[in-house]
């Protein structure tokens, strides 16, 4: 298994812990990301990346700061995109799902699997 691979499924093992969030499979090997029955992300195990739909004031933020890559050539995709190379990768994927599973939620403060329930 690559490095790129195993940081994919730590991530994907922790998103699998927060309550309401499942990991589909998809056939071509990437896994879906859903909070009940709406995408969050995708984890592409392959090309070690995570891919995630944002609101276009929070899309153009991140790209701005430097914090996630544009994820595709179309000029108005709300679509941003992070490698994962290292365990600080680990830790920015999550914050980006972090941020994509309160706006779904409707909520402010960041999740984690620590806080208590």
């Amino acid at each position: 298994m690559s490095r790129a691979a195993a940081l994919v499924d730590e991530v994907a093992n922790e998103l699998d812990t927060w309550p309401g969030v499942r990991i589909e499979r998809r056939s071509d090997g990437a896994a879906v990301v859903l909070y009940e029955q709406v995408e969050l992300g995708v984890l592409d195990r392959d090309r070690g990346v995570a891919e995630l739909r944002m609101s276009l004031p929070e899309h153009d933020e991140l790209i701005e700061s430097g914090a996630a890559e544009q994820a595709s050539e179309l000029p108005f995709s709300d679509v941003v995109s992070h490698g994962l190379r290292g365990p600080s990768d680990v830790t920015e994927v999550l914050a980006l799902f972090d941020s994509r599973y309160r706006d779904v939620r409707g909520e402010d403060d960041p999740y984690s699997s620590q806080d208590p329930a």
